[in-house]
């Protein structure tokens, strides 16, 4: 099939652009930014993820992906069209859809029919809606254009396996057609009859492929990253306990994650969850509450613990130090979680943020994101135990695996202060309190 990936220098769209290449098809990745279209035709990827950049030459190499910033032609050479543009929180809290509309009016003077529209990118269902009305002023829907809802489930910093590798895929349509299409245009992904790097997993598995409405597959989206987000907070809040009560929140989880109706995934403690998705789609959902004149506190309030966890990690950190004096603080993690360059709504970001309002002098490092702080007390730098020189206190903020092998005597010996506050629960107690640190952890 032809297809055209719109968003398709973003995170979402390059991946499942390189991805869809690779199950043969013709692909072309519209994006408005110029530096980074420019950048992919050269084979440099605009974002850091495992096996992204051999992907991408592997794909330009063979000429089956082609960057563009011009939608028009895209959209009128494609038989199927993916939408896979941002869709950000807004200044009042609500998501944004200035892409989503600029797509729509690009669809709108350029669609060729018979075309299906994939929407991608995590939508609000009364926007899905907008855009049938929309495009329906202009076209006939069933013989024009169908819209299919294919969420995707790529977790950062294991997108490319993710997408090779799908727990499930699904469609949701208004018709047979629409999914039948969709269907036979994931038949090699689902067949396992790919063209990819040697180094990308593939595994023998077999692949689900769900078929429902619209709303449905929408809320399947919706439902998981809400799930996950609560499995997050709650964890938190569990380990808050658990610090009161003298009980030790690894062996808690060890002991639940046995019963197979909970599980161990997603529920380590830690500065609470960020990234792009959980905190938008749970936004999403209280906004579709509002809408219908439905309830949405169980929502607001797991948005609610996750952002007090960062200000509990400033409580903890303000029972060691002395902030009369003010105090040299090292942050080791700035992404919102390893294998990702990616700091929206990182804790780190909000936590750094809340130490320089405190007065506090901030170094930082990680091993590939980049932060943008402008502030005369807080500097970057490229080497960990440069970072951690005449320090008073190190926080551990992101779980990369370089942080687990940290050498704690370097470490000890470069730091003025004795403190290291872990909070990922990446080392035991024991093990740093040997080299003569005062160890503070989550839930013990």
């Amino acid at each position: 099939m032809k297809v055209s990936i719109i968003g398709g220098a973003g995170y979402v769209g390059l991946i499942t652009g390189l991805g869809v290449a690779s199950m043969g098809h013709k692909v072309i990745a519209v994006d408005v930014d110029e530096l980074k279209v420019k950048n992919l035709q050269k084979g440099i990827s605009p974002i850091f993820e495992d096996h992204l950049e051999s992907l991408l030459s592997f794909c330009n190499i063979n000429n089956d992906i082609t960057f563009s910033n011009e939608p028009s032609q895209a959209i009128k050479n494609s038989d199927l069209i993916i939408i896979s543009v941002g869709t950000p929180i807004n200044s009042e809290g609500k998501i944004d859809l200035s892409q989503v509309n600029s797509v729509l009016e690009s669809l709108i003077e350029n669609l060729n029919p018979f075309s299906l529209i994939v929407i991608k990118s995590t939508l609000p269902i009364t926007a899905v809606k907008m855009l049938k009305d929309e495009l329906n002023k202009h076209y006939k829907e069933g013989r024009d254009f169908e819209i299919v809802s294919n969420p995707e489930f790529l977790r950062e910093g294991r997108a490319i396996y993710d997408f090779y590798n799908p727990d499930r895929i699904v469609a949701g349509a208004d018709s047979m057609k629409s999914i039948n299409i969709l269907k036979e245009f994931y038949a090699p992904l689902i067949e396992r009859n790919l063209s990819i790097p040697n180094e990308i997993t593939i595994e023998d598995k077999h692949i689900p492929f769900i078929k429902t409405n619209l709303p449905s597959a929408q809320m399947i989206k919706y439902g998981s990253n809400a799930f996950l987000a609560n499995k997050i907070s709650f964890v938190n809040e569990i380990a808050q306990i658990c610090e009161s009560v003298g009980a030790n929140v690894n062996e808690v989880i060890s002991g639940m994650g046995l019963d197979p109706r909970i599980g161990n995934n997603y529920m380590q403690p830690g500065p609470g969850f960020g990234g792009p998705c959980l905190e938008k789609d749970l936004n999403a959902l209280i906004e579709l509450g509002r809408h219908y004149d439905l309830e949405a506190t169980f929502m607001s309030a797991i948005l609610d613990r996750n952002e007090r966890q960062v200000d509990l990690l400033r409580s903890k950190l303000n029972n060691i130090v002395d902030n009369e004096s003010k105090s040299r603080i090292a942050i080791l993690g700035l992404a919102f979680k390893s294998g990702t360059d990616d700091t929206r709504n990182s804790a780190s970001i909000k936590l750094i943020d809340k130490l320089l309002a405190d007065g506090h002098v901030v170094t930082c490092y990680d091993p590939v994101a980049i932060s943008d702080i402008d502030n005369q007390n807080f500097t970057q730098y490229g080497d960990i135990y440069d970072c951690l020189e005449k320090t008073d206190c190190v926080i551990l903020m992101t779980e990369w695996e370089e942080f687990k092998s940290l050498d704690l005597k370097k470490t000890f010996e470069k730091m003025d202060g004795d403190t290291l506050l872990d909070m990922r629960n990446l080392f035991t107690r024991d093990k740093v309190e040997s080299f003569g640190f005062k160890y503070v952890g989550l839930g013990s």
